[in-house]
């Protein structure tokens, strides 16, 4: 296993900081966020969420808070790799966010050898659609939790 660390590129969100962390520290705001066919198969909490991903029980729990700068997610259960999410929240002025993801994982040799650098490419482009979604200019109904993970493993694989 090895460790590594990917820091996602910044984007600015049209939204105070406040209400970005309000919404991403209570994990139910995820599954109300969710297609209705997708909801069923989701379990959340304040704190939790878990599902089925590509035959994968997996979920997050929130470990650790830093009220209105940040959040970071823990993986739990079959996930493939352990690793941990912090979303950052940084204030541009009252109306802005600055906001952006950190990954940090023990990832086997052979799985890092195989996804490298386009580890960097997958956080970007969450980034960017989430920080889309913050902004109001997505719907996150819209949005296919697995057809994104079936992308980013054609793309990435």
């Amino acid at each position: 296993m090895g460790f590594t660390q990917v820091k996602g590129k910044v984007v600015t969100v049209e939204q105070p900081s406040y209400v970005l962390y309000t919404a991403f520290s209570d994990m139910r705001n995820f599954v109300a966020a969710l297609p209705p066919d997708k909801k069923e198969s989701v379990v959340a909490t304040e704190d939790t969420i878990e599902g089925e991903v590509q035959g994968f029980k997996m979920g997050l729990r929130i470990s650790h808070k830093t009220p209105f700068s940040s959040l970071m997610f823990q993986s739990f259960g079959q996930a493939p790799f352990e690793f941990a999410i912090t979303v950052f929240f940084d204030a541009i002025d009252s109306y802005r966010t600055a906001f952006h993801l950190e990954l940090n994982a023990d990832l086997p040799m052979m799985v890092k050898m195989m996804l490298g650098s386009k580890l960097q490419a997958g956080i970007d482009q969450m980034t960017e659609q989430l920080g889309m979604v913050l902004s109001g200019k997505i719907d996150p109904s819209k949005i296919d939790p697995e057809a994104f993970a079936e992308e980013m493993k054609k793309r990435y694989s």
